[in-house]
Parts: structure tokens; C-alpha cells; sequence
């Protein structure tokens, strides 16, 4: 082909696409201005179409007639049959020269007949399609007429391939594909690429098929993400050992947010997708690529979620990334302090030979503080990195407090294990000791030995050390003129807590002691009386006399447990008055339910009471009565307990 054919045929192209351009414009317009009057389609043809009657179509319809049908969403005839997979009805329409247009022609929201067959998956209307469309190019040398219509987009800017990506036909994307293998599908207005769109919708089928049929195709998605990102927020390790291999350098791209498919893996705590990361990165860079605006590494969040598995592979490839630190001069360290884990992350990361070191253990941040201070700040009960000999207990901030003063200010955020350990650390020492050495086999070597005494140095260092507040600081701060003489906002909070919970005891607790008069004074006043000769209960055969029986004395047991309860917490109270507030919502909630529980079986006794005394046809509807009654009983609650313990995590929440 010489250099002027081809410039015609260019030509061809720009000038059919320029048609399908001025078309699709026009039918914005249309959609825009809402002034036209709406159409309808002949009842009989759109019957005929959806069910695929061709008989009907041939006798009754002729080829003018086909060109003037619209429907409401001025879906031709075409997008009908289209859409609803009815291929003979298609081939019988494309047959009049007159209906080729049809091929192009969008409805209101610029759908073409293509996108509504490629949308619900119809493969053999789709190819119909394409076929009409080279046979049209052939006919009228019509150069790129299929391509134009596979590269129509709707309102939403989405292709035919779009639409088979979203609702996954597999057979329709390789077909359109197939058809255009050089054409680059670009984001839709929602910024999705179709490869994009199926990897993060995890079709991994779908992302094999697009990368091996169109390698060139584009990879972008939302907030400047790649499909390896969503792979990888997928956790669909096949996906991203294809996506790796097609391209490896996507690792390094990051999004708007300054995230790498590195941070993503460490998010979602996968470490063997994190593992499939790090083989195939061509550098290591990425391990040391911080988040926009806080500088956080792929360790760093490894650290703060608990993942030790990716701390290890990060630290295997990388091992002087433990020196990074974020914005605010955080470590791994200050980071795997931050968050309750539900092992003890932070002196597992003193396992390690690489971190245990004093330079990280104690490193400060930009406020002074070093991880101990933050474990102290945020509750994290892990005993064995506040024993640990490497571990500096005396260092202060910037506000002049060592872990002590902030231990006693945020007490509370503690277990009462940690607390038992921290205030009797030669008990804890004793009893961690003596598990150590139950672990170890029957004969150990010096050097399991000489481990065990290393590790144990440090709670003897720790005997020697007063816990208590090394200064008044924790105290002095609340009347500090920088904080104009106010309480915290935790403390203030936590006695409103503790000033609510006392309220509801008390009506709790009269609640719970009339229960259990009332109950005592039934024990005595059994139903029917008492025999005149040996002085027994006379309906003591009776099995709803039985049930009486057993329902009051768990009516009572529960409700003076209740009550021992809540006196065994005034008394704690004015024993010590620092009692944690963790410890008060559980012996709450613990009574408050058993007081629920006694009413209930007080009900019950009350029921099984009557029913014994009374004749079977007083007695009959008396226990139906019940059985409705209680079955509200218990529903409501079902639906009290459920609150209580929303509460409950509400409570939590404020003690974390």
C-alpha cells in the first residue's frame, strides 16, 4: 500500500469517527434539553423483539417501519434485540441496508446496541454485531467502522468493553478485544480502566485474558491507583503474580496518597502477597517509600497492625529500614505501641537481633516520648517489654514524665494482669521463670542456659527499680496554668463513667433485694401449706410444685449474687478509691445481668405456684398466660443485653 492510500484511509477513519462524534453530541443534546416528546414503541414489535418471534417481525414489519420504532430511552429496534440476546431477530434486522446505521445509533444515555449485548453477555449478538460492522466496511469502504462502534462510549464514558468487564463475561471481553488488539481502553468518569475494573472487582480470569490479549493496555484506576494496588487490596495472590510478571515495575508506583502496593500488602496484613512483592522487585527502593504527608513505611504499618511475619520479610531484604522513622520521629518500635495487639508485639520485636538495640528501643520522638512512654499512654499490656534489661524505664519526655508518671495517669487503660505484674514484679518474675524452664528440654545446652539468665536480668534490674511516680508531675500538670487549671479530658471523662455506673447500682441494687425478699419469704410460704402430721410440703409430688420449687432458689441465688456484687463494689471503692474503671463495668454488667436473671425465674416461680394450687382449668390458661408473657420477657431482654453490651464496647472504646 503506497503513502497516499494509506492517507486516505486515515482520512476514512477521522472522517468516520467525526460522524459517530456529531451523532453522539446530538444525542446529548437530546438527553440534555429533556424537551422531546416521548416515543413509543409498537407493543406488538417490542413483544415480538424480547422474545425473539421472528415470524411476527416478517409478517407484519417492514424495513421503514424498523427505522421509526423508538422506545422512551429511544432504544431502536436494534438495542432491543440487542439486549436481550435474541440473535435471530438481530441477523433478520441487520439484513435491510437501511438498518446499518442502527449500528451506531445511541439511545439516551449514548448506548450503543454493542454495550447493551456486551452488558448482559450475549457473545453471539456481540460478534453479530462486529461482523455486521466489517461487513459494512467492506461494503461501503467504510474504513474503521467496527472499531468506531467498539470504541463508543456512553454517558458514563464506558466502552463495550467496560460494560462486559463490570458484569464479568469472559467470553465477550476476549472477543472484543480479540477484534481491537491495538486500541487503548481509558479510565471511564469514574476512573476506571477496564483492567483496573477487574482486578479490583477480583476476576482473575478477567485480568489474565486483558493482560495476554492487549499487553499494551493501560493499568490505571481510581485516586491514581494501578491494578497491581487492587490485587493486591484483593489479596488475590494469582493475580498478582500475573500482574507482577507482566509488569514489575509497578510495584514502585504509588498513588495519590503516596501508597505502594508495598503499603497495601502491609495493611492488609498478607505476608505472602508481601513475600510475591518483594521477589520481584527489580529494587528495593520501595521498602523505604514513606506515605505522602507522614513519611510511614510498609514497616512501620506492619508494626502498628501486629503482622510479625512481614516485619521479618521486610527486615530480611531491607535490614537497615528499622532506622526510618515517620513525620512525628516514630520507629517501629513507637509504632508497635500504638495499638493493642493480642500477643505481646513489642518484645517479640526484641527477639529480634537486628532491632535490639537501645538506639531504637529508647529512641525519643519529636515529643520526647520513647515506645515505653507510649505503651504506658496507650494501655498496651505487654509486661515483658516493660521488664526487658534493654529497655531504659527512667527516661523522660519533653513534659519531664518517665513511664511511672504516665503508668499511674492512664492506670485504667490497663489489665488487672499487667497491673498484678507491674506492682508485684517478684511474683511475676518467679512465675515467668518457672514457665521458662518447663518449656525447656531435659537436658539444655550452656547457651539455652545462659539465654534464659539474659532474658531474666532484666526483671532482676527491674526488682531494684521504685515503681512509683518519680515526681509529682502527673499531679502538678492538672493545676498547671497551661492547662488553665482543668482536669484532662480522659480523667473528666472517666469520672462520668464511674458517677453513672454508681447511679444505675443503686437502682440495680434495690432491684436485686427485693427480688431476693421476695423470693426468701415464697421459700417459706410454699403453695398448698404444710402437712398437719410430719409438718412436709403437702404438693411435694407435683411436678409444677417441683418446678416452683427450682425456679424461687434460682431466683434467689442469682439475685443475691447481685447483691454481693454491687456491695462488693461500694466496698472496693472505699477500700481503694484508684479502682480501675474496666474492672467497675464488668462487676456492673455482671450483676446487672444476674438481677435480670432472677426476675425472670421469679416470674417463672410465680407461674409454676399458681398452676400447682389451682384446677387444671384455671391452671391451663394461667400457664399459656406465662409462656406469652415470658417469651416478651425474654425478647425484651434479648434486646436490653444487646445494648448493655453496645454500651459496653462504647465503654471500651473510651478505656482504650
Amino acid at each position: 500500500m503506497d503513502l497516499s492510500s494509506s492517507h486516505q484511509i486515515t482520512e476514512s477513519q477521522n472522517l468516520n469517527l467525526e460522524t459517530f462524534s456529531s451523532q453522539t453530541e446530538m444525542s446529548k443534546q437530546i438527553a440534555a434539553d429533556g424537551q422531546t416528546d416521548i416515543t413509543h414503541m409498537d407493543a406488538a414489535l417490542y413483544k415480538a423483539l424480547y422474545e425473539g418471534d421472528i415470524s411476527i417481525l416478517q409478517g407484519r414489519y417492514s424495513e421503514a417501519h424498523l427505522q421509526l420504532q423508538r422506545t422512551p430511552k429511544q432504544n431502536t429496534v436494534l438495542h432491543i434485540a440487542a439486549q436481550f440476546g435474541q440473535l435471530e431477530c438481530v441477523n433478520w434486522i441487520l439484513h435491510f441496508h437501511s438498518c446499518s446505521s442502527l449500528l451506531r445509533h445511541p439511545n439516551l444515555k449514548l448506548d450503543s446496541p454493542l454495550h447493551l449485548s456486551a452488558r448482559e453477555g450475549h457473545w453471539g449478538v456481540v460478534k453479530a454485531l462486529i461482523d455486521a460492522a466489517k461487513e459494512l466496511q467492506e461494503m461501503e469502504s467504510e474504513v474503521g467502522a467496527d472499531q468506531a462502534m467498539m470504541r463508543m462510549e456512553n454517558k458514563e464514558k464506558d466502552t463495550a468493553l467496560h460494560e462486559a468487564v463490570r458484569y464479568h463475561h469472559s467470553k465477550v471481553v476476549k472477543l472484543l478485544i480479540e477484534a481491537d488488539p491495538q486500541f487503548i481502553y481509558g479510565a471511564n468518569s469514574t476512573g476506571y480502566t477496564p483492567l483496573y475494573m477487574a482486578a479490583e472487582r477480583e476476576y482473575g480470569d478477567l485480568v489474565e485474558i486483558i493482560i495476554d490479549t492487549s499487553p499494551s493496555s493501560d493499568h490505571k484506576g481510581i485516586e491514581g491507583r494501578t491494578a497491581l494496588h487492587a490485587a493486591v487490596l484483593c489479596r488475590h495472590q494469582a493475580m498478582t503474580k500475573k500482574i507482577l510478571g507482566w509488569k514489575p515495575m509497578l510495584i514502585n508506583e504509588v498513588d495519590e496518597n503516596g501508597w505502594s502496593p508495598l503499603h497495601c500488602a502491609a495493611y492488609m496484613r498478607d505476608a505472602a502477597i508481601t513475600k510475591q512483592l518483594l521477589d520481584r522487585s527489580p529494587d528495593k527502593s520501595v521498602i523505604y517509600l514513606g506515605i505522602k504527608n507522614s513519611n510511614k513505611t510498609a514497616l512501620h504499618i506492619a508494626s502498628y497492625n501486629g503482622c510479625m511475619d512481614i516485619v521479618k520479610l521486610l527486615l530480611s531484604h531491607a535490614p537497615d529500614c528499622c532506622e526510618q522513622v515517620d513525620e512525628n520521629g516514630n520507629n517501629v518500635f513507637h509504632f508497635a505501641m500504638m495499638k493493642k495487639h493480642p500477643s505481646h508485639f513489642g518484645s517479640e520485636l526484641l527477639i529480634k537481633d537486628g532491632l535490639r538495640v537501645r538506639g531504637l528501643v529508647n529512641e525519643k520522638d519529636a515529643q520526647g516520648d520513647t515506645p515505653l512512654h507510649l505503651l504506658a499512654s496507650f494501655g498496651v499490656n505487654d509486661v515483658d517489654f516493660i521488664l526487658d534489661k534493654t529497655v531504659d524505664k527512667m527516661e523522660r519526655n519533653k513534659e519531664k514524665l518517665n513511664f511511672s508518671d504516665n503508668f499511674f495517669s492512664s492506670r485504667n487503660k490497663f489489665s488487672c494482669g499487667t497491673i498484678s505484674a507491674l506492682e508485684s514484679p517478684q511474683l511475676y518474675h518467679l512465675h515467668e521463670r518457672s514457665k521458662e524452664y518447663l518449656r525447656r528440654p531435659f537436658r539444655s545446652s550452656s547457651s539455652q542456659q545462659a539465654q534464659v539468665d539474659d532474658r531474666f536480668e532484666g526483671f532482676k534490674k527491674y526488682l531494684r527499680l521504685p515503681f512509683r511516680p518519680s515526681s509529682l508531675q502527673h499531679v502538678v500538670r492538672k493545676d498547671d496554668s497551661k492547662y488553665g487549671g482543668k482536669i484532662d479530658d480522659d480523667d473528666k471523662e472517666e469520672d462520668k463513667i464511674i458517677s453513672s455506673v454508681k447511679k444505675a447500682s443503686i437502682s440495680h441494687l434495690i432491684v436485686a433485694t427485693l427480688t431476693a425478699t421476695v423470693t426468701f419469704a415464697a421459700g417459706f410460704t410454699l403453695p398448698g401449706g404444710y402437712s398437719d402430721t410430719d409438718g412436709m410440703a403437702i404438693l411435694t409430688k407435683k411436678a409444677s410444685f417441683k418446678a416452683f420449687v427450682v425456679s424461687d432458689t434460682i431466683a434467689l441465688t442469682f439475685s443475691v449474687s447481685a447483691v454481693f456484687i454491687f456491695f462488693s463494689m461500694a466496698a472496693q471503692h472505699a477500700l481503694f478509691y484508684d479502682l480501675n474503671m474496666r474492672t467497675w463495668l464488668h462487676l456492673f454488667f455482671y450483676a446487672s445481668y444476674l438481677t435480670l436473671f432472677g426476675m425472670g425465674a421469679m416470674v417463672v416461680a410465680f407461674t409454676t405456684g399458681l398452676y400447682a394450687v389451682l384446677p387444671h382449668s384455671f391452671g391451663f390458661p394461667i400457664l399459656t398466660f406465662h409462656c406469652i408473657f415470658s417469651s416478651l420477657f425474654y425478647l425484651y431482654a434479648a434486646y436490653v443485653g444487646l445494648e448493655s453490651m453496645r454500651l459496653g464496647r462504647w465503654k471500651q472504646k473510651i478505656c482504650e
